[in-house]
């Protein structure tokens, strides 16, 4: 009799066991599952937020950075309609640019040249190197995230 109330004992107590298990086992995975769909959930959002960012016109851009280079630069306002002008033709070009045709950097630069004074147009280089190194500080190392190969030592 003994051992057959321990038999029945260990197999009630192992069925329960099972039971625990499963159930932790179906928890974790509910939890799961509902952290992956919150987490698609602000992904969906945030692509969605992106694209309803009101992209601006040519003339929108054009505008905006003749006041920044009026402002930046000091120009004067016969500058300003000139570069004004010639930004609106660099934006139009990079719109073209991507539906496949390529814009003429030197020719925009010599353009730009024309319009600036030397120190206009020297302090132009300079906002222009530092907006590069900025954008290269944000910008991982490698172009695939990687870092960059180790530049070869001096040679003697």
């Amino acid at each position: 009799m003994i051992l057959i109330s321990r038999l029945n004992y260990s197999l009630i107590s192992w069925s329960q066991y099972q039971i625990k298990t499963t159930l932790i086992i179906m928890k974790k995975t509910i939890l799961m599952l509902f952290a992956v769909a919150i987490a698609s959930v602000n992904l969906l959002a945030q692509e969605q937020q992106e694209s309803n960012a009101p992209k601006k016109s040519p003339e929108e851009r054009a505008d905006n950075m003749t006041k920044r280079m009026t402002k930046e630069l000091g120009l004067n306002p016969d500058q300003q309609t000139k570069m004004k002008a010639l930004i609106l033709s660099r934006e139009q070009e990079r719109e073209q640019k991507s539906k496949g045709a390529k814009p003429d950097k030197e020719k925009r630069e010599a353009e730009m040249k024309a319009i600036l004074t030397p120190e206009q147009f020297q302090k132009l280089q300079q906002i222009r190197e530092e907006e590069k190194d900025k954008r290269h500080e944000r910008r991982p190392s490698g172009s695939n995230g990687t870092p960059p190969p180790p530049s070869a030592p001096p040679q003697k």
